[in-house]
């Protein structure tokens, strides 16, 4: 019994410590240099425009985040030439306290603003109507607030 009971605890240790190298491997050093290696499987040559980038507290936990915004590649010659009917990839890395950035979301977006809202930032999205229930021309904008990792949605319209 006590055999088998060793065998079952040394198999349950490596179980867990197989599981943390993948959660470990999807924390990314450089959020920067992970979108433009993406991009460069997609471009040829890649131009990034000055609003590529955006470095901000997205999630309230005074650690600075990056977003990064798609239609600001020029790629092989065409502005916006990562974009589809329905906006831009918008990537969402939130770094983490013991260094380094993990992809916390990507959205097909028209664009967004940062909001400070009751002492939080919140984003401001502007999505495609389809996001709202909608199939009007006109955007939906939804405010998004951002706790840990978790996207939570305060309104659309």
């Amino acid at each position: 019994m006590a055999i088998r009971m060793s065998f079952l605890a040394l198999l349950s240790a490596a179980i867990v410590l197989m599981a943390m190298p993948a959660r470990a491997s999807n924390i990314v050093p450089d959020a920067l240099s992970a979108v433009q290696a993406e991009v460069a499987k997609r471009c040829k040559t890649a131009v990034y425009g000055e609003d590529f980038a955006d470095y901000v507290d997205f999630n309230n936990d005074r650690l600075v985040d990056a977003i990064f915004n798609l239609g600001a590649v020029n790629c092989d010659g065409v502005p916006g030439g990562l974009c589809g009917n329905v906006g831009c990839p918008h990537h969402f890395y939130i770094r983490v306290a013991e260094g380094g950035f993990f992809l916390a979301a990507i959205a097909d977006l028209y664009g967004y603003d940062m909001k400070k809202r009751f002492g939080n930032m919140v984003l401001e999205l502007k999505a495609n109507a389809a996001s709202c229930g909608r199939d009007d021309s006109e955007y939906c904008v939804m405010t998004i607030r951002v706790r840990n990792a978790r996207f939570e949605t305060i309104s659309k319209k």
